[in-house]
């Protein structure tokens, strides 16, 4: 749920405002049926959810040809929410899909503190590697042989996972990316409308 609420606050956000399709659209566009296992039922959800909890308004408006639509805006809570999601997504380790979902939403970080979560997630894996390594020193004769390989399974997308974070990070203190505190970013741009995802 956590990413699918990361995703329908960005891209209202960033949007300036949208409507539940224009949202569910945007996401399709992006391929996150698949790789953020999101339905067009928890689209809804979620925008309704967020309404609620006070991260989203709704403004109703009249429809083209039928009934009234609702357009969604994201209050300085859910600015805040789209931020804290963003750097719980980066920090924490085996949530691939909470880690997509940030990534897809990195420009609302600052770049400085995109970086310092990156860092966090490496040194985090960093840790978890090391502590892997140590458990392999004197392992459990007790573990089958099939859950020792789902072990080592694990360390090889670490590993992986480790040197594309510190590549991440590389380019980030290079300059890639437009980030929250960058000429032309969501925070500098007087129309978000005009924004290109």
């Amino acid at each position: 749920m956590s990413a699918t609420k990361l995703l329908v606050l960005g891209i209202v956000h960033l949007s300036g405002g949208a409507h539940g399709y224009q949202v569910r659209s945007e996401l399709q566009s992006w391929g996150a049926e698949i790789w953020a296992k999101i339905k067009p039922g928890s689209i809804y959800h979620a925008l309704k959810k967020a309404a609620a909890d006070g991260l989203l308004t709704e403004h109703a408006e009249p429809g083209n040809s039928g009934p009234e639509r609702v357009l969604y805006r994201a209050t300085a809570r859910g600015r805040d929410e789209i931020v804290e999601l963003v750097r719980d997504g980066l920090r924490r380790t085996h949530d691939p899909t909470m880690l997509d979902a940030a990534i897809a939403m990195l420009p609302m970080l600052t770049r400085t503190d995109a970086i310092a979560h990156i860092n966090e997630r490496v040194a985090r894996l960093e840790a978890e590697l090391v502590g892997q390594a140590k458990g392999w020193e004197h392992p459990n004769r007790d573990v089958p042989e099939h859950v020792r390989d789902q072990a080592e399974l694990w360390a090889g997308h670490a590993r992986t996972e480790l040197e594309w974070a510190k590549s991440l990070s590389k380019r980030l203190s290079e300059g890639a990316y437009t980030m929250a505190d960058d000429p032309g970013s969501w925070r500098t741009v007087h129309d978000p409308l005009k924004m290109r995802f």
